[in-house]
Parts: C-alpha cells; sequence; structure tokens
C-alpha cells in the first residue's frame, strides 16, 4: 500500500487552499512573491477541485519510478479521495477520523486513524486548513536554470520531518492551480505528480467521500486487528 504515503503530498496541497498571511512575503524574492500571491488569489476562493493525476514514484537512488494515474478530489477542509485506475484499482478516501485504503483485486480494506497520519505540527495545521508557510517552510524560488523555474516554489521544512525534505511547486501559468509536485524525503525517494484537466468549485457530492467496505472484503485496522 505504497499509495498512503501518498497522503503526506496531499496534504501539502491542502495547504494551499488556505488563505496566505502578507507577513509571509518578508524576505521573499520579487517572484516568490508574485507567486505566492496568485497562489492566494486561485485558491481562497476554491471550494472543491477535481483533476486528473499521473504520479511515479522513485526509491532512493533508482532512476525507474513507478507509475500511477488516476483522478482525484479535493473539498475544504479535509475532504480528499483517490482514485488509481493503473497500475491497479485503488482507493483513497477521507472525510471524518478515519482513512480507508481499498485494494479492489484483492478486496482489502486497510483502516487507519487520521491522527496516525498527522503525526507532526506541520500536517496537523495544513490538514486542518490553518496552515502559515512561512512558519513552516523556507520558501525559495529554485535556480533559474531549472526547467520552469518562473512558475516554480521551492519549499523546505523548517524542522526535520522524515515525510518530506524538499517540496517543488510548479504553477500553471494560465489557471494558476498546481500543476505539478515533486516531493523528496529524507531517505532520497522521490514522488513526482503531474495534474490535469482541473475543475474548481463544481459542488462536489458529500456522498464522493463516503467508504462503506464491500460485501466479503477482508478488513485490517493500523493497529492489526482485523474486523
Amino acid at each position: 500500500m505504497h499509495n498512503v504515503r501518498l497522503f503526506y503530498v496531499l496534504l501539502l496541497v491542502v495547504m494551499l487552499f488556505t488563505p496566505v498571511p502578507k507577513s509571509m512575503a518578508e524576505s521573499l524574492s520579487d517572484r516568490a512573491q508574485t507567486l505566492i500571491a496568485l497562489l492566494q488569489k486561485k485558491y481562497e476562493n476554491t471550494t472543491d477541485i477535481t483533476a486528473d493525476f499521473r504520479q511515479e514514484t522513485f526509491a532512493a537512488g533508482s532512476s525507474e519510478g513507478l507509475k500511477a494515474e488516476g483522478r482525484v478530489y479535493f473539498s475544504r477542509p479535509h475532504r480528499m479521495r483517490w482514485e488509481y485506475s493503473t497500475p491497479e484499482p485503488q482507493l483513497i478516501v477521507t472525510s471524518g477520523q478515519e482513512v480507508y485504503v481499498y485494494e479492489k483485486e484483492a478486496n482489502q480494506v486497510m483502516i487507519l486513524p487520521r491522527n496516525q497520519l498527522l503525526s507532526t505540527e506541520i500536517s496537523k495545521a495544513f490538514f486542518f486548513g490553518k496552515g502559515d508557510i512561512k512558519r513552516y517552510f523556507k520558501v525559495e524560488n529554485p535556480q533559474k536554470d531549472q526547467p520552469e523555474a518562473r512558475w516554480m516554489l521551492k519549499l523546505i521544512p523548517r524542522d526535520t520531518v522524515p515525510e518530506v525534505c524538499a517540496i517543488w511547486i510548479v504553477l500553471d501559468p494560465d489557471t494558476h492551480l498546481i500543476r505539478e509536485m515533486w516531493l523528496e524525503d529524507l531517505l532520497g525517494g522521490k514522488t513526482h505528480l503531474v495534474f490535469s484537466n482541473a475543475k474548481v468549485n463544481k459542488g462536489l457530492s458529500d456522498d464522493l467521500f463516503q467508504f462503506a467496505p464491500p460485501q466479503g472484503a477482508e478488513i485490517y485496522r493500523a493497529d492489526g486487528s482485523e474486523d
């Protein structure tokens, strides 16, 4: 269930639904301030987002990644649904106190307490829509020789957390939505996400964020118990 790790990336996407305080512009480059302002303007009035995604996950030191794709749904403040279509059907859903990970081919459901995934102050703050990017991250513009550097921000956690040591966010020049993300963890593993066909404020149904295990599914809980 390697995609559960992606949940942390998800939390960092959600943080950009939070209006960015003016104070965070202090000490940033002019270009970084411009990108932050564009993000704020786009996301502060966004209640939900739907998008297709492509994902590639690289183990430390590997040049070949594990590829996946599907569709993702976000709804403020903390409802999320990832539908993986390849390489095999998988569903990750959260709306309340639990996270459900459903492996269709194996007909198995893993249930994790949301608090288990929100193990750091940084993730808790962003998940509940109270994040101040500057408080938790150093915000930088990547070097100019990097591709799409003009539309990219680099976020470096101020405190050490195992899930991430750096995040790169690329904005779409036309829509100012997040088009691409790179995440690198402390062990050198990387996750690359590309979003496309994004739609905003479509009034997503509450039913999207509800999950009932299919009949006959094996159900496992993070504490090792079975239902």
